[in-house]
C-alpha cells in the first residue's frame, strides 16, 4: 500500500478518535464535570459504555443510533463532531504534513469545533476555553522565537509570539469597538421601536466571541481576524433569517459562523486577499 494512503487513513482516524474526546467534553465541561473522569456513559440512563460501543463513527452505524443499554436515540451530534474533526485532521496534513505547524493547528481547529458545537447547545460558553487557546496559542509560538534569538535575529516584527501578540490585542480591540457601537445600535433601534427584547438580544456580539476573535488572532494574526470577521456574516445569514422569522429573535449561536469563517480564512485566506485586494 502507498505510504501516503497510510499515513492519510491514520491521520483522519486520529482526528476521529479526537472528535470523541471533543464530544465528551462538549457534554461535560458546560456542566462543570470533569472531561477525563467517569470514563463515558450514556447521558440517559448513566450505563457506562463498553469499549466496542464508543468507537469512532462505526459504533454509532453498528448501534443504529440507539443506546445498547436503554434504546435512547444517540445524538446525531456525536457523529458529526468526529467526522468533522477526522475531516479537518485530514486537510491539515495534506497542507502542512506532520510538523510543529500541524501540531498548533490541530489545536487551533480543535478549540473551533469544541467551542462551536458547544454555543450551539447552550448559546455560550465557558470563558476558559477561549483563554486556554490564547495561552496555549502564545506557547505555541515561543519556540520558534526562541530560535530567531538564539540565531542571532533581534528584529522583533519577525518574532512569531509578536505577530502573536499583536494579533490577539487587535482581535479583542477590534472586536470589542464592533461590539460597543452595535450595542448602542441595537439598544437606540429598540427603544425606538419601543419594543421588548429577551436577555441577549441587546448584545450585537457576546464577550465571549470577543475572547474568541482574540484567540483567532493569536493564530491566524491580523488579517486573519479581519477575514474571519468580514467572512463570518455571510455564513450566518441564512440562519439569522430563519432565526428572525420563525423565532422571531436576533439572537443566533454566531461561535460556529465564526469557526467556519477562520477556518476559511486559514486554508484560503491569501487567496480571497489576493482576488478582492490584491494583496
Amino acid at each position: 500500500m502507498n505510504l501516503d494512503v497510510v499515513f492519510n487513513v491514520f491521520v483522519i482516524l486520529a482526528g476521529f478518535c479526537v472528535g470523541s474526546f471533543l464530544n465528551v467534553c462538549i457534554y461535560r465541561l458546560p456542566k462543570g464535570k470533569s472531561a477525563i473522569f467517569p470514563r463515558s456513559f450514556c447521558p440517559k440512563c448513566n450505563t457506562p459504555i463498553k469499549w466496542y460501543d464508543n468507537i469512532p463513527l462505526l459504533s454509532y452505524i453498528i448501534l443504529k443510533c440507539r443506546c445498547r443499554n436503554c434504546r435512547e436515540k444517540i445524538s446525531l451530534r456525536y457523529p458529526i463532531v468526529e467526522l468533522v474533526t477526522g475531516v479537518l485532521f485530514l486537510g491539515l496534513y495534506l497542507q502542512v504534513g506532520l510538523s510543529w505547524i500541524f501540531a498548533k493547528y490541530i489545536f487551533f481547529f480543535s478549540i473551533l469545533v469544541l467551542v462551536s458545537f458547544i454555543d450551539i447547545e447552550y448559546h455560550a460558553i465557558p470563558a476558559y476555553l477561549c483563554v486556554a487557546g490564547i495561552v496555549i496559542g502564545l506557547a505555541f509560538s515561543l519556540p520558534a522565537s526562541f530560535y530567531l534569538f538564539k540565531n542571532g535575529v533581534f528584529d522583533l516584527s519577525k518574532f512569531p509570539v509578536v505577530a502573536a501578540l499583536k494579533g490577539l490585542l487587535f482581535g479583542l480591540g477590534f472586536t470589542y469597538l464592533f461590539k460597543l457601537f452595535g450595542d448602542v445600535f441595537i439598544d437606540f433601534y429598540l427603544t425606538l421601536r419601543k419594543k421588548d427584547s429577551i436577555e441577549g438580544e441587546r448584545e450585537s456580539l457576546g464577550l465571549g466571541d470577543v475572547d474568541f476573535m482574540g484567540m483567532v488572532g493569536v493564530f491566524l494574526g491580523m488579517k486573519g481576524v479581519v477575514l474571519t470577521f468580514f467572512l463570518a456574516p455571510f455564513f450566518a445569514i441564512i440562519y439569522s433569517i430563519f432565526a428572525l422569522i420563525f423565532k422571531k429573535s436576533h439572537l443566533i449561536p454566531y461561535l460556529p459562523y465564526l469557526s467556519l469563517a477562520a477556518l476559511v480564512a486559514f486554508f484560503w485566506g491569501n487567496t480571497i486577499l489576493q482576488l478582492v485586494l490584491g494583496i
